[in-house]
């Protein structure tokens, strides 16, 4: 039996052993006194507990505590600390308060009143925080605020997690800078670095604009911004939303991505896009992907729209536009097309190049150079410089057309009223009877023509130095008759809408003439 007695003390002290080695593993340090001026050991509820008065220190591992007197539980390794408590742990993460409650074994500290928690960075301060000495987070409820001598951001409820130099903030956050304040809901900052991150509705403010988010970070440092989110710039007079903004302070470049809306109110003009490019030192602005400029007149609002549009503003103030690449304009009583588009506040003119046409009503307006001359926003005057054409569509197949080397047409109130031709001007007009029958075709060669406009109709045509004229009968025109060389409607492509500004567009052929009968296929013409 002996070796049966051997083996229980055997399995015994290896039972003994293991449970010393696992409580050696897990054993927890005691919180031990270094130093008070008195102390005094009293029973309470069973429960040893020693009064430390004067100049205490207390340490467990690495941590450090210092304060004017304190209640310690050796029992439950909890201290209760009073006056000008100090806890310091590795010499990096100092907290103060007035009073505390330190648990060693969890080395959580709870501190009360007048509490400041500093690291190399930055200093938090609040009346209530909840310290984790062995994860390093700090936790407030109750508000708190974070400085690092140029930024001073305060909230409701903060997380702070020293080992990352990261911050959380909810509630009511607020952030100053010298160069500018935030407003948020929920904020991360990182004091290391000094970045800001916007996790929800977030309001930036500086001397002269407001920038709303959901979504980004600013960089203290750097000067780097990246807004996402319903974005809203406001700059009066100027106004920027997308979908993403970034901007950096030091190149003075901003970029906004998809859904661009840029609007000034002191030009009355707004802009689309999906992506822009901002450049304050140079003060240029680019949009491109598809871009549409509008300029708000009185009740209605004329659009250009191309691939890219670049606008400058000069030391004056004033501003030039350039748009390129299937361009049109579109307004109620005014649509265009062109390759590329030119406009200046100095003279408020419109400059259309690369096959431009404009639509008037039923007036079509082509040449190699068209000018749009504006006054008080309204259109005043149509130029087109070389090969310009004037076509007044009065009924299928059934054209009033003017040509010349510069034609001008007038506005009054929007409308054509007036257009003049100089040099090599021809004009081809269909005369009516006091029924409106087409009674005749008068063609004219002449290198000056003049003619007014009636309910959007040639209504007086006159002709100066010696005109060649042909009046030819409606029964004997040919199809030849009825067009001037060249001629190309093109009504149809004519942007219809704010929308069509971005549809691509297939140009038409000039119109080709066919010999025969006219009088065999007229849609609606009156006999004459």
């Amino acid at each position: 039996m002996q070796w049966f007695y051997r083996y229980k003390l055997y399995i015994l002290l290896s039972c003994v052993f293991l449970a010393n080695s696992i409580s050696a593993q897990t054993k927890i340090e005691q919180i031990t006194i270094e130093y008070a001026d008195e102390l005094e050991g009293i029973q309470q509820r069973g429960k040893e507990i020693k009064i430390l008065r004067g100049n205490v220190f207390v340490s467990q591992d690495s941590v450090k505590l210092y304060c004017d007197s304190a209640f310690l539980n050796q029992t439950e390794n909890i201290i209760k600390a009073f006056g000008h408590v100090h806890i310091n742990q590795h010499d990096s993460i100092h907290t103060y308060s007035d009073s505390a409650k330190y648990n060693g074994n969890t080395k959580v500290a709870v501190l009360y009143e007048n509490v400041k928690m500093t690291d190399n960075t930055s200093i938090l301060t609040t009346d209530l925080l909840t310290y984790n000495l062995n994860s390093k987070i700090g936790t407030y409820q109750n508000g708190g605020k974070v400085d690092n001598g140029e930024t001073v951001l305060t909230s409701e409820a903060g997380y702070y997690y020293a080992n990352s130099d990261d911050a959380y903030f909810k509630d009511s956050v607020k952030l100053v800078h010298p160069e500018y304040k935030l407003e948020a809901d929920t904020l991360k900052y990182n004091t290391a670095i000094d970045r800001a991150y916007f996790l929800g509705p977030t309001n930036i403010y500086n001397e002269k604009s407001k920038v709303y988010c959901e979504d980004g970070y600013y960089d203290s440092k750097t000067g780097l911004a990246v807004f996402n989110k319903n974005v809203k710039l406001d700059n009066p007079p100027q106004f920027v939303t997308a979908d993403s903004i970034y901007y950096n302070r030091e190149t003075g470049i901003g970029k906004a991505y998809r859904n661009v809306v840029f609007r000034d109110t002191a030009q009355n003009v707004l802009q689309y896009s999906n992506f822009g490019i901002y450049n304050e030192i140079d003060e240029t602005i680019i949009s491109t992907n598809g871009a549409i400029a509008a300029y708000i007149i009185e009740d209605d609002t004329l659009y250009i729209g191309g691939d890219t549009i670049f606008v400058k503003e000069d030391s004056l103030k004033k501003k030039t536009m350039v748009v390129y690449n299937n361009v049109k304009i579109y307004k109620n009583d005014i649509q265009g097309i062109c390759d590329s588009l030119f406009y200046s506040d100095m003279d408020s003119t419109i400059r259309m190049y690369g096959l431009p046409v404009l639509w008037s009503d039923s007036t079509q307006f082509s040449s190699d150079t068209i000018f749009m001359v504006l006054k008080n926003k309204n259109l005043e005057q149509i130029e087109l410089h070389t090969n310009g054409f004037i076509v007044n569509y009065l009924d299928s197949l059934i054209y009033n057309q003017l040509k010349g080397r510069t034609v001008y047409g007038y506005f009054k109130n929007d409308s054509l009223y007036k257009i003049h031709a100089i040099g090599n001007g021809e004009s081809l007009y269909f005369a009516q009877d006091e029924s409106k029958a087409y009674v005749g075709l008068n063609y004219t060669q002449c290198s000056e023509i003049l003619i007014k406009i009636k309910q959007n109709k040639f209504s007086r045509v006159s002709f100066n130095l010696q005109p060649v004229a042909k009046f030819t009968p409606m029964q004997l025109a040919s199809p030849s008759d009825f067009n001037l060389l060249n001629l190309n409607w093109e009504i149809d492509i004519a942007p219809q809408s704010k929308e069509d500004l971005l549809k691509p567009v297939e140009r038409h052929q000039p119109i080709e003439i066919e010999e025969e009968n006219p009088s065999e296929e007229r849609s609606s013409q009156n006999d004459g």
